[in-house]
């Protein structure tokens, strides 16, 4: 009878032992500095990888920040592809916030939703970078933490204007087809209330005030290839067969105006695009298309991952809200 109760006064404080050194453990472990997280999170927000240039954008981003550490430390990314869609670009934003991420780059489905993005962002004490796809001004000053990224686009529109001037200049005669004196033009344009788009038309119009500019059309094709070849077709003959030159808000869109000429056997006017995508710059080469403006996106890209560096080390007091890279005309050999 005593053994019996001897084993169960060892066993019990057997137990009592196992449960003292498991609290020990505990204490010790809580009291212990915590392993501290080895990477940088960042979250990506894209308006739409379907997008030629942003594919090619998101590409260099992810191959930059990939090969990059911050502050001694890896980065660790996560894209948000919202394939034009805003509601769906939405939800992906709110699912981001909760992801309490050190830095959101964010390149938006609707420019003029910045101010509810930004909020909420705030809100979230979360750092942003917008890139590519310019907000309004105004809105940059909700939070301090709030950059902007991308290509000055009234400049690209008044280099496509100095382009067109140049080549005027060197041959109106033979890009004047119908000998009317005037240069017969469409104007392919992004979409109606962008930012980018109507600071790249107004940069158009105003570099080239003082050519005898005919606009024979004016084309909205949200940045789509195959909506400017559908488009186009939708224009009247006549008007086709006269138009001398077509400037585009982007190359995918100046792509879709090639698209259709070629198809048609009709003979090439002068097309000038904005991005310098791999194709357009290829069939500027072959002496096809005359020509683009590069937007530098390797220049851009530099910049986010210079400024998240800047954001993480909380030295952003001196940097400005605007940065934009320098587009660089491309043309095809001797102009012509």
């Amino acid at each position: 009878m005593k053994s019996s109760i001897k084993h169960k006064i060892d066993k019990y404080n057997l137990l009592l032992l196992i449960l003292l050194l498991l609290l020990i453990g505990l204490v010790i472990a809580w009291k212990m500095p915590q392993k501290e997280d080895q990477y940088i999170h960042v979250g990506i927000a894209v308006y739409d990888r379907n997008d030629t240039f942003m594919e090619s954008y998101i590409r260099e981003l992810e191959d930059k920040i990939g090969q990059s550490k911050m502050q001694g430390k890896k980065v660790s990314y996560d894209v948000y592809d919202a394939e034009g869609i805003s509601s769906r670009q939405e939800k992906q934003l709110q699912e981001m916030y909760a992801q309490d991420y050190d830095v959101m780059l964010v390149n938006l489905v609707e420019p003029a939703s910045a101010a509810s993005v930004l909020n909420d962002a705030k809100d979230a004490d979360i750092p942003v970078i917008l890139f590519n796809r310019e907000i309004d001004e105004k809105d940059l000053k909700i939070s301090k933490n709030v950059w902007y990224v991308g290509t000055d686009a009234r400049a690209a529109g008044v280099m496509q204007g100095e382009l067109l001037k140049a080549l005027w200049k060197k041959q109106s005669k033979t890009l004047d087809w119908n000998g009317n004196g005037m240069l017969d033009y469409v104007l392919v344009e992004g979409e109606e209330s962008h930012f980018d788009a109507i600071r790249r038309t107004s940069g158009f119009l105003e570099a080239g005030v003082s050519l005898p500019l005919n606009q024979k059309g004016n084309i909205l094709a949200e940045w789509k290839r195959e909506l400017a070849y559908e488009k186009f077709e939708a224009l009247d003959e006549v008007t086709i067969q006269n138009v001398e030159a077509v400037i585009c808000n982007n190359d995918d869109m100046a792509l879709g105006v090639y698209d259709y000429y070629k198809e048609k056997k009709l003979k090439l006017p002068v097309i000038i695009g904005i991005n310098n995508s791999e194709e357009m710059h290829q069939k500027i080469l072959a002496g096809e298309i005359y020509g683009t403006l590069d937007n530098k996106m390797e220049d851009q890209v530099e910049e986010i991952c210079r400024l998240m560096r800047k954001i993480l080390k909380q030295d952003t007091e001196a940097q400005q809200k605007v940065w934009y890279s320098t587009p660089q005309a491309v043309v095809k050999q001797n102009g012509e």
